[in-house]
């Protein structure tokens, strides 16, 4: 077992993108959210046992509005089928993963 502390305990090092996916299967990044601002919303959606939401989650249309003051000035589009999904932010743009045979305490976001 490594001595390595797990970087995303508590949602540090966590990164989470407001992203639409266009009919075309096109992936469009719209903003990024903090820590703080999936505080807000986290309560919003359905997501188990995830308290920080490491995996990736769709956004209903009725928390669309909360999300939308969470971006002020990005005009989001009822018909397109926007997300929130996580990524890893590691200080230097590093990447984290466990160690051979090592099996982290939580969900390890991808890069």
């Amino acid at each position: 077992m490594s001595t390595r502390p797990y970087p995303f305990h508590e949602g540090r090092n966590v990164a989470w993108d407001l992203v639409v996916w266009r009919g075309d299967f096109e992936r469009v990044v719209i903003a990024a959210l903090s820590g703080e601002d999936i505080v807000q919303v986290r309560g919003d959606f359905d997501r188990g046992d995830d308290a920080w939401m490491y995996n990736v989650y769709p956004v209903p249309n009725a928390v669309l509005p909360t999300i939308a003051d969470l971006v002020p000035g990005v005009q989001l589009d009822l018909e397109l089928e926007h997300f929130i999904e996580a990524r890893q932010d590691l200080p230097g743009g590093e990447l984290w993963f466990p160690e051979h045979g090592e099996l982290p305490p939580g969900h390890v976001p991808p890069p």
